[in-house]
């Protein structure tokens, strides 16, 4: 059994267009809300071993708001921060299981020195040669850097596929939010969570079926939230206040 804990990472500011495949005035989809960037910290109940799937964005505010959207980051949602309340420091952090290589989960993994990085295969594949419209997400178009992902790459073990990662912790695929997306399936003593990455951005997108509004395949989104169905899990969103009070 493993214990989750959501670590609130900061607060980005986006359009509702962005959280949910929606279209329509009346649905209100230029409206700027509320989302925060959120890790789960996972601890084998038994063993004591921890994983922290996803990492944050990038520590420096100025940037994100440069290059992706506006962000809001107090000193205690920094990643060191969030690590110490849970009686962690970086360095203790030796697994990262990434759900997908965009920048707001992912640049986290720069402060982590020791820590071996779970993809898939698909995802790295993709992130180096990403669609334009994709450049920012994986900060392609940044010429004066390699992308940031790159200087963390000698520590990433590809998966290729569903994979059986420990005892009550099984890696799905998961593709459509980006073509290596996957997701997280943790028993719990309070059953059984998946963090689904950004397939499940808020709440409602589970509630309804209806998928998030950055996608790279619509079928392919709407095939991961029907493999979802028969794990019959408590679905964590990514970004999410509501996240925090679900586990």
């Amino acid at each position: 059994m493993w214990k989750i804990t959501p670590l609130n990472l900061g607060t980005l500011n986006v359009t509702l267009a962005s959280q949910i495949c929606r279209h329509g005035v009346v649905h209100d989809v230029g409206r700027v809300v509320k989302a925060p960037c959120i890790a789960f910290l996972l601890k084998q109940t038994k063993t004591g071993e921890i994983i922290l799937v996803d990492a944050g964005p990038a520590r420096d505010t100025e940037w994100g708001r440069k290059w992706h959207n506006p962000i809001e980051r107090t000193k205690e949602q920094q990643l060191e921060e969030q690590l110490a309340r849970q009686g962690l420091k970086p360095g203790d952090i030796k697994t990262v299981i990434l759900t997908h290589l965009h920048w707001d989960h992912a640049y986290g993994v720069l402060q982590l020195p020791d820590a071996k990085v779970y993809v898939q295969k698909a995802e790295m594949q993709y992130s180096v040669a990403p669609m334009r419209t994709d450049y920012k997400h994986y900060e392609i178009n940044v010429k004066t850097q390699i992308p940031f992902f790159m200087n963390f790459f000698n520590r990433i073990e590809l998966l290729n596929g569903d994979t059986h990662f420990r005892e009550g912790l099984e890696v799905i695929t998961l593709p459509g939010h980006s073509p290596g997306s996957q997701g997280i399936v943790v028993d719990t003593e309070k059953g059984r969570f998946i963090m689904a990455g950004d397939l499940i951005n808020t709440v409602e997108n589970w509630e309804t079926r209806i998928p998030s509004g950055i996608y790279g395949s619509m079928q392919d989104s709407l095939d991961s939230l029907d493999k979802m169905e028969k794990y019959q899990a408590t679905v964590l969103p990514s970004h999410d206040f509501a996240a925090f009070d679900m586990v």
